[in-house]
């Protein structure tokens, strides 16, 4: 259920985040005039605003609306895994009020008319669908798009580009791009060299030997950072790395950081909370086949300690929608994903807290959004945009009946007391645009 806010709305009694990265002991109110904040103000606690439609918080957190940096919602070509009606729902259900989609589509989102008629297409729904678009033909890494090409998808909106499930492997091809882009928008690569791992069904070690699968190995996503990093250095441009999975890679994005270079990257939550060891423990669960796969628990360990520490600017979710029967397949043969959306915020604040979950899914992926796109989202002050998400500081499970999502391919029952973990920080509902969306 959706109800508009009138002109003038205020939020009260509702706790924030402050500059320490704690949630703050004090009660504000955060005032509304049509789709921005007017102001944030200490709350007035039972005091009554004259002319303005009132939401009680009644103490619970609100947060900046989270914000994914890559997700997968199938439209055009596979929406019966989804759609955008479909992973709009899931989005809100997950407290999200922004997501950018990637472009492996089908068509591919390779010029500026798809671009434009993606757009239009998404336009009315009740979250902000960003759109990026290839970086080569088709996405086939054969041909960089028409650099004319480019700058009419840049100014159509687009918020990067990328050949995402592929890692654009042509040096000379990345040179080019990151050159002509010139920090306007970033190169998003899926740092994975498939001439390593294209076979690979997950981490190559002892436990994918143990159990007779081919492995994906390590030296296939180190080898991606290290060229992308080598020609973002050489060239000054802006390249972020897509859902890093191992421990070297934590460690070489760290010493390009501290040489400058212009490198921003992400984590997904299955990335920090998972393992290898699920798959055998599980008995070839398919639910645990993603791209890159699941390491070993040194490299999970690494992973959360380069998001907490910076290294790691940002939690993105990667959703990726199959169909159950595609997800019902033999391990092997199934193709990679997880629904990632609607349990995500759980998953992370189990791992490094509330405060701290906000920072890596609305404050920092809003700094890339805004520096891109001239919008202000992602913080609760005057002149931003009111896109909100209110949370309820508790610890909580999400069953299957409750995905909005057209797949059920997430993780969750996996993160139930049977492991020790529940997920932490409920998202309720988001205002976005100064709409309360309904979670129900």
């Amino acid at each position: 259920m959706n109800s508009s806010l009138s002109k003038f709305s205020v939020i009260k009694n509702v706790r924030l985040k402050d500059n320490s990265s704690n949630i703050s002991g004090n009660f504000f109110d955060v005032l509304i005039k049509d789709s921005l904040i007017e102001d944030v103000i200490p709350s007035r606690l039972d005091s009554s605003y004259e002319n303005f439609l009132e939401i009680d918080g009644q103490g619970d957190i609100l947060s900046p609306g989270f914000i994914d940096l890559h997700a997968h919602f199938r439209d055009p070509g596979f929406t019966y895994k989804e759609d955008f009606k479909s992973g709009s729902d899931a989005a809100v259900n997950g407290g999200f009020t922004t997501v950018v989609l990637m472009p492996n589509t089908n068509p591919s989102i390779d010029n500026s008319e798809i671009l434009e008629d993606q757009y239009k297409r998404s336009k009315d729904l009740s979250v902000r669908l960003l759109h990026t678009g290839c970086l080569t033909k088709e996405r086939k890494g054969n041909s960089l798009l028409d650099f004319q090409e480019f700058n009419s998808m840049i100014e159509k909106g687009c918020i990067g580009f990328s050949d995402d499930g592929d890692h654009l492997k042509e040096s000379s091809m990345i040179e080019k791009a990151l050159k002509f882009f010139s920090g306007r928008v970033p190169l998003m690569d899926h740092a994975e060299d498939d001439l390593l791992s294209n076979e690979g069904v997950m981490n190559e070690g002892v436990i994918s030997s143990r159990l007779g699968l081919t492995g994906r190995p390590k030296s296939a996503e180190i080898r991606a950072v290290k060229q992308n990093l080598e020609i973002a250095q050489k060239t000054g441009g802006w390249i972020h790395l897509q859902h890093l999975s191992c421990e070297e890679s934590v460690d070489l994005v760290k010493e390009a950081k501290n040489n400058g270079v212009n490198v921003t990257s992400e984590v997904t939550p299955h990335h920090i909370l998972y393992t290898e060891d699920y798959i055998e423990t599980y008995k070839f669960d398919s639910q645990f086949k993603v791209n890159p796969p699941l390491r070993t628990e040194k490299d999970r360990l690494k992973c959360l300690e380069g998001l907490k520490a910076g290294i790691i600017d940002v939690v993105a979710t990667d959703h990726a929608p199959h169909s159950d029967i595609e997800k019902m397949n033999i391990f092997s043969e199934t193709p990679s994903g997880i629904n990632g959306l609607e349990n995500a915020f759980g998953l992370v604040a189990s791992q490094i807290g509330i405060a701290k979950a906000i920072e890596k899914m609305s404050e920092k992926p809003a700094q890339i959004i805004n520096k891109i796109s001239g919008l202000k989202i992602g913080e609760i002050k005057k002149g931003f945009c009111a896109d909100f998400t209110m949370i309820s500081d508790q610890k909580w499970n999400m069953d299957s009946i409750e995905i909005k999502s057209k797949s059920k391919n997430y993780l969750n029952q996996y993160s139930t007391h049977k492991e020790g973990i529940f997920l932490k920080g409920k998202p309720l509902y988001t205002i976005f645009k100064g709409e309360v969306i309904n979670n129900e």
